[in-house]
C-alpha cells in the first residue's frame, strides 16, 4: 500500500514552476501593462450607454418634428409614455453597468416589465389605416436598436458574463424602438404586443446570446 499523504508537507512544500510558461505570463502581463489603455469609471460608461439609446431616440423625435411626420401636439400627448421609457433606460442602463447593481437590476426588469404593460393598456384605437405591413414596425425598431446595442456590448465586455446584467443592458437598449414606435405608429395595442414588444424581447435575447460568446476585456464581476 502507498504511503498516505502527509496535507500539511504539501502546503508547505514550494511549488514547482515551469521556467519557459512564467516567462510566457510575464511577457503577456507585461504587453497588458504596455498597452497603457485608459480605464473609463462604470458611471461614465453608463452615462454613455444611456446617451446612446435616449439620445438616438429624442434625435428621431427631433427629425420628425422637422421633418412635418410629428406635431407638437400629438408628442405633447405621449409625453408621459415617452418619459416613462426614458427612465427605464436609464435604470437599466445604470444597472447593467454598476458593479454592485444586481437589486437595481431586478428593479430595472421589474420596471421594462411594467413599462411594456403600460404601452400596451395606454394604446387607444387607430385613427387611420395603416399603409404599410406590420412587419415594418419590428424591422425598424430592431434597425434603430442597432446602434445602442453595438454600445451595449462593447461596455459588457469590460466585465464578466452575467445573464441578468446583460438582460438589463438589452432592455435599456429596447426602449430605443418602442420610443420611436410611440412616435411613429398608430396601431392598436394587439399591434403593440406582437410587433414592438416583440423587437424588444429580440434585442434582449441578442444582448444575452452576443455577450455571453464575445470575449471580455475584463473578469471582475
Amino acid at each position: 500500500m502507498k504511503a498516505p499523504i502527509d496535507i500539511d508537507a504539501l502546503l508547505n512544500e514550494t511549488p514547482r514552476t515551469d521556467g519557459a510558461s512564467l516567462e510566457r505570463a510575464l511577457a503577456s502581463a507585461r504587453g497588458e501593462l504596455a498597452l497603457r489603455e485608459p480605464v473609463r469609471r462604470w458611471r461614465t460608461q453608463a452615462a454613455w450607454l444611456m446617451a446612446s439609446s435616449g439620445g438616438l431616440a429624442m434625435g428621431v423625435a427631433g427629425v420628425m418634428l422637422a421633418g412635418g411626420a410629428l406635431t407638437g401636439s400629438a408628442l405633447l400627448e405621449r409625453v408621459p409614455l415617452l418619459l416613462l421609457l426614458l427612465a427605464t433606460s436609464a435604470v437599466c442602463a445604470w444597472g447593467a453597468l454598476s458593479p454592485r447593481g444586481h437589486g437595481l437590476r431586478r428593479s430595472g426588469v421589474g420596471l421594462a416589465m411594467a413599462c411594456a404593460a403600460t404601452l400596451v393598456l395606454a394604446r387607444g384605437s387607430p385613427s387611420t389605416t395603416p399603409s404599410l405591413p406590420a412587419w415594418v414596425c419590428t424591422v425598424s425598431h430592431l434597425a434603430v436598436g442597432a446602434a445602442p446595442l453595438v454600445v451595449a456590448l462593447w461596455m459588457l465586455r469590460g466585465a464578466a458574463f452575467q445573464p441578468l446584467r446583460a438582460l438589463s443592458a438589452g432592455l435599456s437598449v429596447g426602449t430605443t424602438g418602442a420610443f420611436v414606435g410611440e412616435l411613429a405608429c398608430e396601431q392598436d395595442w394587439r399591434h403593440v404586443a406582437s410587433y414592438h414588444l416583440f423587437a424588444w424581447g429580440l434585442i434582449c435575447v441578442m444582448a444575452l446570446v452576443l455577450s455571453r460568446h464575445l470575449k471580455p476585456r475584463s473578469y471582475a464581476p
